[in-house]
């Protein structure tokens, strides 16, 4: 039959309240216990011996350095000393660094790429404008060419007319 996970919680914060008045840390374990609400859970206390919950965590240390000595785990920091694992810390801490630094640079990277396509973009558009721009110009210009050589032909054949003493009316 399952346990009750809330029997195990309330064993395990009987546990570590235990701890607490058994290291002298009275205020941390009252503190403790009133939020725990404690005095509410029925846990036989004589059932349970003091030092109970440093010797379930050594146990455990013990039986995960068993694990890594077997190869049933990938790393042995278990049987490392403080040092080489404060090491560990600093060069993994390092990596991860330098990993969001290149990131960070890859973000920057796509960014000014971004940018600088939206500007090739402006400055197309831009041009494609001043190109439309100048060859409206342009036809304008040939249109009033057009015209004033149309108006100049006019004069012309009214002039030619008019010497020859031919009106130009009807």
């Amino acid at each position: 039959m399952a346990r009750n996970p809330t029997e195990s919680n309330d064993e395990l914060n009987y546990l570590v309240l235990r701890y607490l008045l058994e290291s002298g840390f009275t205020n941390a374990a009252f503190a403790f216990g009133y939020e725990s609400r404690i005095n509410r859970t029925p846990v036989e206390e004589d059932l349970i011996p003091s030092g109970t919950l440093v010797a379930i965590v050594q146990k455990g240390l013990l039986y995960k350095e068993l694990q890594e000595k077997l190869g049933n785990g990938n790393s042995n920091l278990m049987t490392k000393d403080i040092n080489e694992i404060q090491q560990m810390i600093k060069e993994k801490k390092e990596k991860i660094k330098k990993e969001r630094e290149k990131e960070n640079n890859n973000k920057c990277e796509s960014k000014r790429e971004r940018q600088d396509t939206d500007r090739e973009q402006e400055k197309d558009k831009k041009m494609k404008k001043s190109n439309e721009e100048e060859k409206e110009k342009e036809m304008e210009q040939r249109e009033h060419q057009d015209k004033d050589i149309a108006k100049d032909h006019e004069h012309m054949t009214k002039a030619k007319l008019s010497e020859d003493g031919v009106s130009g009316e009807l």
